[in-house]
Order: C-alpha cells, then sequence, then structure tokens
C-alpha cells in the first residue's frame, strides 16, 4: 500500500518541483541574446542603446528590428570624426543591409530627437532595412574609427 501511494505521489512531486523552480525565476528564464549578440542597455522610452565600438554608438527606436520593416536608428561617435559616417551590414547567407536614409548628421538643435541619449560626440539619423530574419553584422566607420555590432533581426 506505501508503495503504491509513493508511486502515485512521484508525478505530483516532480510537478511541484518545476513549479518551484519556475515561480523562483519569476515565471520565465531570463533572455540569452541569441547569435552572440550583446544584451542592449535600455534608454528612456523604448529605444535600447548597441555599442559599436570603443566610442561608437547605436541607438535603435524599436528594438529589435523586424525583418521587412524600416528601422530608424541614431548613430554616435565620441571626438572630431572628420567626413561622413558609413555603415554597411550582411547576415551570413550574403544578405546586404539596405540604408535607405543616411547616416546624415543631425542638427544639434534636434540632437536626439527628444531622446535622453547619455553619450558625448557628433549624432547621425539613419533608417535601415534588413531583407532577412537572422543574425547580422554591422560594420561602422566612423572618420577611419572602425566599429562594429552584431544584432538579432525578428521574422515579421
Amino acid at each position: 500500500m506505501r508503495r503504491v501511494a509513493l508511486l502515485a505521489a512521484g508525478p505530483a512531486v516532480v510537478l511541484l518541483a518545476i513549479a518551484g523552480l519556475s515561480l523562483s525565476s519569476g515565471g520565465r528564464a531570463a533572455p540569452q541574446p541569441p547569435c552572440g549578440a550583446e544584451p542592449p542597455r535600455g534608454l528612456p522610452g523604448e529605444a535600447v542603446e548597441l555599442t559599436a565600438g570603443d566610442g561608437i554608438w547605436s541607438a535603435w527606436i524599436a528594438y529589435p528590428p523586424v525583418a521587412g520593416e524600416r528601422s530608424t536608428v541614431l548613430w554616435r561617435a565620441e571626438g572630431d570624426v572628420p567626413g561622413q559616417l558609413e555603415l554597411t551590414g550582411a547576415d551570413a547567407q550574403g544578405h546586404r543591409l539596405a540604408v535607405e536614409f543616411g547616416p546624415s548628421p543631425v542638427i544639434p538643435q534636434l540632437r536626439g530627437g527628444g531622446l535622453q541619449w547619455p553619450r558625448p560626440g557628433r549624432e547621425w539619423g539613419s533608417r535601415v532595412l534588413f531583407p532577412e530574419p537572422g543574425c547580422w553584422r554591422l560594420e561602422v566607420d566612423a572618420g577611419g574609427r572602425q566599429g562594429e555590432l552584431v544584432l538579432w533581426v525578428s521574422a515579421a
């Protein structure tokens, strides 16, 4: 009789243990950034920041970007940056990033467009389109200073 009671209790004990673990972690596991992408840093509002290199940052107005949808991205580079900021990107299958606008310098009076972004330096605005979901590598050239970032683009 005891043996039957223990066998019947076995699945219930396992379920209770799983429920306890789930509740102790807030009901969900901490998200892991796909493809080695750095976790974004939250900015005021819904924007997030990703570091693209030493003294180069990007602020994503909507994150993560969605394949087939235009994304607005602001860029900041510390120090003197002669010329333009250049931006390219590709995924592992050879799909290229479509830079639809910019990067163009932002007029100082409009800097950040109301975004409270605590980074020094000159700011550029851009609009990009990722044609496919997956892992993307973006490369930035800010007056000869190189930077790159890896990010996940979700499916539509």
